[in-house]
């Protein structure tokens, strides 16, 4: 009976990896309750809050080979803060300028498992017309349909991903006015929790 066990434990173990065995496309943006990214500047003087629900893009991830790649786009209008004249600076020309940079994006260039659930991934951040190379440290958890279908999520296999990074406003050439700099950091802490599916 043991070894009946342990032969059909090898197998599902087997059907497993073959199920994630070659590259698999997953898509952001399916749902807005599928993304929570949000930001934070913090001062002596002030806290400022930030999200946005909104991102689209695509993850393509070889879960066998331990590699992948992204391409991500938030909109700059869909920042928000809760007050609405702060989002308005936030938007407006002489900050992230919304007009002429309508879009937050980033595409790597290399993506890396490293260990369990943690990922290495280096890539162009472009923000306010500037593009820089950043690399961040990212959890990936797998969701299988089956999985994905008892919490509610839509028909498809799932990834689960979250990425805290930190960012410089002057390393895009954002430059807080005078006026403003005892209450905005010109380093802000973001963290992207996104859900990507692949039907």
């Amino acid at each position: 009976m043991k070894i009946k066990l342990l032969v059909l434990a090898s197998v599902l173990a087997l059907g497993a990896l073959d199920a994630y065995a070659g590259e698999a496309t997953y898509s952001f943006g399916v749902s807005g309750q599928r993304t929570n990214i949000s930001f934070e500047s913090e001062t002596d003087f002030e806290v400022i809050l930030g999200s946005t629900n909104e991102i689209s893009g695509q993850a393509v991830v070889d879960l066998e080979a331990g590699t992948g790649s992204v391409k991500l786009e938030v909109p700059v209008l869909s920042l928000k803060t809760g007050i609405g004249a702060r989002d308005k600076h936030l938007q407006s020309k002489g900050w992230l300028n919304a007009k002429s940079f309508p879009k937050l994006s980033f595409e790597s260039t290399s993506a890396k498992k490293l260990d369990g659930s943690k990922w290495e991934i280096t890539g162009v951040f472009s923000m306010h017309g500037v593009s820089k190379e950043i690399t961040v440290t990212a959890d990936l958890r797998v969701i299988p349909a089956a999985a994905a279908k008892k919490a509610g999520l839509e028909t498809g296999d799932w990834i689960r991903v979250s990425v805290p990074f930190e960012l410089a406003l002057s390393d895009f050439e954002v430059k807080i006015p005078s006026r403003a700099a005892a209450k905005v950091n010109d380093t802000w802490k973001v963290r992207i929790l996104a859900f990507a599916n692949s039907k």
